[in-house]
This record gives structure tokens, C-alpha cells and sequence, in this order.
């Protein structure tokens, strides 16, 4: 800038008027001027880029402190294992992806109530809840990796765990009304867990199925699959959320690799690579989400107050449909008003066990946006938006993407 402004000042002195002069310098301010604008834009539209989609995580290290969970044939700790796992996944998470916030329930061998582990992730509206753990059973050939999400157990060995897991809060001071009077040991309790409405379900067994294929595919890992149970920890959160049972300490050959460091780094990078493809599938959609946002304010800037044409999608095209998901349940609840706070509009859609619930049919996804804000103001916090095409669910970028071709 100093040595424009010299070379200017010399061409005065060789004979530029004094407004020629002017002109020039108010010229190079312009420039000056426009280009700090664009380098202020470019790194605003980075900012807001790199901020949209999963952008703070909880990971939840199973048990610690007094509580040991389970012990294996060598008496290595579960606590220990699932601490050791959650620290190396959350390092691969900072130095990979250094926008995304990574929370820990805890960092330090401390016993914390299940409640707290929740509550933490709730009040700082975490965008994903992984709680770790290592298993155990009088089965002492049993192995493998499994993937757990809330929803109702479908079989003795499933209610057994989420029984062991829930243990845990035994061990809390006053956990009677902390917990409502919950009886873990007590399998009547999980019917109530199973019927609670979590619009979250069907993005955590996305989250879940992604991590569990990674545990098969890369590192080996028997393949238990991806269950549903009444974990307390699950059932508290308000998020996306899956509980992982990394192997057997019961099982001699899967303690030892549970306890080296080669066999934990080899599941933290599992965890790792199913997160990452979760995330993928979530950034997409918020992409595409806010690009159209984006067209849509330049087209109000555009007509300012005139009313927007309303385009009619021709006959001979198939038409996207969106709605709003209020809700997922692994058994089937009626969809009467006083089961869905007085909507009278609910629909139930049934894929692979889940029963989804939602409200609306909307040709636009602004249409679909105005709906979710109403549902969430009367306390469908966690609502969200789905499409179809030709009666199929696709995901929501696809939607928005034939829905501005079929208007063009």
C-alpha cells in the first residue's frame, strides 16, 4: 500500500493535476476498500461451512472410580479399558477434525451417576453422545463387538446386559428419587424405557450400524450387531446416542487384546471411522440445508416485499414430499392426538422394527421448516425433517436437490 502510494505521489510531481491526483487515490481506496470485503466474506462462508452439521461430541468412558464394571479373568478393569478407548478416539477426533468441540464425562479414573453423564451432554446441546464400555458373560467363549441403542430388549441375554450396566446406579447417594425408584434388577422397569418417544432413534442406529460395521470391517472384530435395550445412560439423553461393548473380559483372549494398547488403538480408529461416516451422511444434509437457505435470502433481497410466485410442479414429474419426524419407537403407539400433544396429524411409518411418527406433507422444505419450528415450540425439541420420493424415504440433500429441478 506504501508503495502505491509513493509511485502515485510521483506521477503528481511529473504533472498530475491536483484532481487527477484525487481521483487516483480515491480510486486505489475503492480497491483497497473491496478487497478487504471479499477477504472478510470468504472467511465468514468458512467459518459458517466448518460449523454446521455434528459439531461437539460427548464421549462417555463406562463406570470408573468405585465402580470397576466388569472385571476380567486377569483382573483387568472395564473402567480401565473403556477410559483408555474413549481418550485415543477423542485425540483422533481433535487432531482430525479441530473445529469439532469433544467433551469427556470423565478423563480421570472418578465415579459419576449415569444421570450426570446425560445431563452433561444435554446442557451443552451435544450433537452426539458415545458411551463405552466392555462386556462380560458367564460365557466364557463369548467375543465380539456390539452396538447398542435405546429401544426395548428382544431377548434375556439383551435385558441381562442393559441390567449389568444399569447397575451402576446403585452406587449413588439417594438414587431412589434420582431415579424415580427405578429398579435395574427389576425387568418390568425396561417396558417403561422402551416406550419412551425418542425422535433421535433412527439417526443412532445410523450412527450405531456405521460404527458397528467398522468394528467387522476394520478391525476384525466378530460381528454381534447392532441391539436395542433400556440403558439408562441412553434414555437420558436428548441427541443422537449409542453404547458400545467393545468384547468380553470374560473371555481370556479378548482381555488380553482389550488391555493392549495395539488392540485399543485398532478400536478407537473403528470408532473413529464409523463417526466419520455418520458425520459424512449428517454434513451433507446440512450443506445442502443451508446452501438453500442462502438462495433463499438473495431471492428476498431480490424482490424485497413483491410475494414470491408460487410454481405448480407439472403433472409428468415425480414430486418429492417432506415431512417432520416427531418421534421413533421400537413398539407401536396409536397416533391419536392425546398420545402426540394434541397433533391430530400424526402418521406412522414402519421400517425394519422402528416406528417413525410424523406430521405434515410439504412440497418445499421451507414449508417442512416452518412446520418443525411450530412442533418443536410445543415441545418436540428434537424434531427433524425427512423426505420422499415416490413413496421411498431419501435423504433429505436428495430432496432439496430434485425439488430445485423440477422447479426449474
Amino acid at each position: 500500500m506504501l508503495d502505491t502510494y509513493n509511485t502515485l505521489k510521483k506521477k503528481d510531481m511529473k504533472g498530475f493535476t491536483s484532481n487527477g491526483y484525487s481521483s487516483i487515490i480515491l480510486y486505489a481506496k475503492k480497491r483497497i476498500f473491496s478487497l478487504f470485503l471479499v477477504i472478510i466474506v470468504s472467511l465468514g462462508t468458512c467459518w459458517s461451512q466448518e460449523n454446521i452439521g455434528i459439531r461437539t461430541v460427548v464421549i462417555d468412558p463406562g463406570h470408573g472410580g468405585k465402580d470397576p464394571g466388569a472385571i476380567g479373568v486377569n483382573k483387568t478393569y472395564e473402567k480401565d479399558v473403556a477410559l483408555s478407548v474413549a481418550l485415543k478416539f477423542g485425540n483422533m477426533l481433535k487432531e482430525k477434525h479441530p473445529n469439532i468441540e469433544v467433551v469427556y464425562t470423565r478423563f480421570t479414573d472418578v465415579f459419576i451417576g449415569l444421570a450426570e453423564r446425560a445431563k452433561k451432554a444435554n446442557s451443552i446441546s451435544a450433537d452426539v453422545f458415545v458411551s463405552i464400555h466392555a462386556n462380560a458373560a458367564v460365557n466364557k467363549k463369548a467375543a465380539g463387538a456390539e452396538v447398542w441403542v435405546l429401544g426395548l430388549h428382544k431377548s434375556a441375554a439383551a435385558l441381562e446386559i442393559a441390567k449389568k450396566e444399569n447397575s451402576s446406579i446403585l452406587m449413588e447417594d439417594d438414587h431412589g428419587s434420582k431415579y424415580q425408584d427405578f429398579d435395574p434388577k427389576d425387568p418390568d422397569a425396561y417396558i417403561g424405557l422402551a416406550m419412551r418417544q425418542n425422535a433421535y432413534l433412527d439417526q443412532s442406529l445410523n450412527f450405531a450400524n456405521s460404527v458397528q460395521s467398522s468394528f467387522v470391517h476394520d478391525a476384525k472384530r466378530f460381528d454381534r450387531g447392532v441391539k436395542q435395550a433400556g440403558f439408562m445412560v441412553l434414555y437420558r439423553t436428548t441427541m443422537p446416542a449409542i453404547l458400545i461393548e467393545l468384547g468380553f473380559l470374560s473371555n481370556a483372549q479378548e482381555e488380553k487384546y482389550l488391555s493392549s494398547a495395539i488392540g485399543q488403538d485398532e478400536l478407537a480408529k473403528s470408532i473413529y471411522i464409523g463417526f466419520k461416516k455418520y458425520k459424512d451422511q449428517i454434513d451433507g444434509v446440512n450443506h445442502s440445508i443451508s446452501e438453500k437457505e442462502e438462495q433463499k435470502e438473495q431471492v428476498k433481497e431480490i424482490v424485497h416485499e413483491e410475494k414470491p410466485e408460487v410454481k405448480v410442479v407439472p403433472e409428468n414429474k415425480e414430486q418429492v414430499v417432506f415431512k417432520v419426524q416427531i418421534s421413533a419407537s421400537s413398539v407401536s403407539i396409536p397416533t391419536i392426538a392425546a398420545n402426540f400433544k394434541g397433533l391430530n396429524d400424526v402418521e406412522q411409518h414402519q421400517l425394519n422394527g422402528i416406528y417413525k411418527y410424523t406430521v405434515g406433507n410439504f412440497f418445499t422444505f421451507e414449508e417442512a421448516k416452518s412446520r418443525q419450528k411450530d412442533v418443536r415450540n410445543i415441545g418436540f425439541d428434537s424434531a427433524f425433517i425427512v423426505a420422499y420420493y415416490n413413496g421411498e424415504k431419501i435423504t433429505v440433500q436428495e430432496g432439496v436437490r430434485r425439488t430445485k429441478e423440477n422447479s426449474q
